[in-house]
């Protein structure tokens, strides 16, 4: 076994590359996979006020009445997820945090009242 492929082989056990699938925060990149019973799915950013991914963001989807939701950002700083099929969407409170910054804006493309199953929210954070 060469070198560079005991280095990798070494390097992917140690961080999981070659075990674990890619995962958002609670739920998969792939929207094929969406199910309507599961409700609407929650995605979008979570970036510092110059644009760059914030990765292991916290990320907290507050319905207006029932437990919250919090899943993380991964390294390209999306994060992804449903929050329940009796849930409206207009009644969910979307807040991003992680240690050492403070959130600046939450944006959300879908206008009020918008039926839509996909709803973007985006999060900027700036670094303390």
């Amino acid at each position: 076994m060469s070198v560079l492929v005991r280095t990798f082989a070494a390097g992917a056990v140690l961080t999981g590359a070659l075990a674990l699938p890619a995962l958002a925060g609670g739920d998969d990149y792939d929207a094929a996979n969406d199910e309507e019973g599961k409700g609407p799915v929650y995605y979008g950013f979570v970036r510092d006020h110059r644009g760059a991914p914030v990765a292991d963001a916290r990320v907290v989807l507050q319905p207006k009445s029932g437990d919250a939701l919090v899943v993380k950002s991964n390294v390209l700083g999306l994060y992804r997820s449903h929050v329940s099929k009796g849930v409206r969407p207009d009644d969910i409170d979307v807040s991003c945090d992680k240690t050492g910054y403070k959130q600046l804006k939450v944006a959300r493309r879908n206008p009020p009242g918008s039926t839509e199953m996909n709803i973007e929210t985006n999060c900027t954070l700036q670094r303390l």
